[in-house]
């Protein structure tokens, strides 16, 4: 009779012995490959939650631009390019600037690139005095935005502003300021007198408390025109629309580039405070990541430490389970090992059938282990096996580690009992059975 008739008839007969010690492997190499799996899981885990905290952050940040491009849009332009030469001094001392530089450096600005400027708007401001009122007001002239060329996405089909910061004035009409129109008790809709033409009041400012409160705006083309200006302005309101903080401040450099004679103010602390505003929100966000991506290194690092100290355990525990089971059945069989000896069965055919039956415990715990081990560690860390991640937990060095290792850990439990069997004296046996 082959060997491999004897294990089969063995295991038929012992099954129950047999199972106990596959189930033992099982549950010992499940836990192991289930711990390993769920460190797996959990890495795949934390870059899936930093990602989707990354993503989150990149969100907000974009949504909050959003919502200060428009807060910065509806309060106004914060950017005013002047000629080189210009004096601030005179020109926070005049309330207009005393500088003049052609009307074509708008066009140059439009079609140069520029990219943090936007809502381009060329004025011509003269402080004179408004002859049929004899008052001394600002008198401040635009031929309206005029669109950048590089920011196509804010234009409508026609190349104008979708939502423009002022509407053009229409031929006929001006607009005044908040005290103008207090003194002289002006209205929308009244028609006043000045130099000598007939407007129509389109709209009367809110109070600002600055020079706009005694500014009249009108047409570019009639400023120039009653101050002998044609073809001039001598500024350039604009938008500055930077997008991110490290650009800050580079907006002359930029301007400068296409107009080498200008220069550049910015005005209002609201730029610095949105940039601040923006970048203590983007701090938090990615403080937020951080702390995610800390806490999971550190759950990760307390679940390594305790696979570290689990792995051997339930190592060495399986070990002595089946050196146990394999001894115990080589007590109960003892008899029929005997007569095995006395029928010339030798010491080495005996030791095998012991060795094998281990080796066979080792390969079936192992599969059975192996699988239960990844779904389960898998499952732990919320990753079901029809997930695509699944599939990343899945290591051939791990599957063929646990198919070679387990039989080899049963063998080596197994090998004193198997020897303990093959060195049975049969007639010391069969003299006392």
């Amino acid at each position: 009779m082959s060997i491999w008739s004897i294990i089969r008839k063995e295991v038929r007969y012992n099954l129950g012995n047999f199972v106990i010690g596959l189930v033992c492997i099982a549950m010992a190499l499940g836990i192991v490959v289930g711990a390993i799996t769920l460190l797996s899981a959990h890495d795949i885990k934390t870059e899936r939650l930093v990602e989707a905290k990354e993503r989150e952050t990149r969100e907000a940040m974009t949504k909050l631009e959003d919502d200060y491009r428009l807060m910065m849009r509806d309060m106004g332009h914060n950017v005013l390019v002047l000629h080189e030469e210009q004096s601030i001094e005179d020109l926070r001392m005049r309330g207009a600037p005393d500088t003049y530089m052609p009307e074509e450096y708008v066009f140059e600005l439009s079609t140069g690139g520029i990219e943090n400027l936007n809502h381009l708007f060329p004025i011509l401001q003269e402080r004179a005095t408004w002859p049929e009122m004899e008052r001394e007001v600002i008198f401040s002239g635009t031929m309206g935005q005029v669109p950048n060329f590089e920011k196509p996405q804010f234009l409508n089909d026609e190349g104008r502003y979708r939502n423009p910061i002022r509407e053009t004035l229409q031929e006929g009409a001006i607009e005044v300021g908040f005290e103008i129109a207090r003194v002289e008790d002006l209205s929308v809709g009244d028609t006043v007198t000045l130099f000598d033409e007939e407007f129509t009041i389109h709209r009367v400012h809110s109070r600002k408390g600055n020079e706009d409160d005694v500014t009249v705006w009108a047409s570019l083309d009639k400023v120039q025109e009653w101050f002998d200006r044609e073809g001039q302005i001598n500024g350039i309101l604009a938008l500055e629309c930077v997008c991110d903080f490290e650009s800050f401040g580079m907006v002359e450099e930029e301007v400068r580039q296409i107009l080498a004679d200008t220069q550049v103010l910015e005005f209002g602390t609201i730029l610095r405070a949105r940039f601040e505003a923006r970048a203590r929100a983007d701090e938090m966000h990615q403080s937020a990541v951080q702390q995610e991506q800390a806490y999971r290194e550190q759950l990760g690092a307390q679940r390594a430490g305790l696979v570290r100290i689990m792995v051997p355990v339930v190592l060495l525990g399986a070990a002595v389970w089946i050196f146990f089971l394999i001894l115990n059945n080589v007590k109960e069989r003892q008899g029929e090992i005997a007569i095995m000896r006395t029928v010339g069965v030798g010491q080495g055919k005996i030791m095998g059938i012991f060795l094998v039956k281990a080796a066979l415990m080792g390969v079936a715990g192992a599969l059975i282990g192996y699988l239960a081990g990844m779904i389960g560690g898998a499952a732990w860390e919320g990753i079901p096996i029809w997930q695509a991640e699944f599939g990343r937990l899945i290591s051939p060095a791990l599957a063929g580690l646990v198919l070679i290792g387990a039989p080899v850990l049963a063998i080596i439990a197994g090998w004193i009992p198997a020897m303990k069997a093959a060195q049975v004296d049969p007639a010391v046996i069969l003299r006392e059975e």
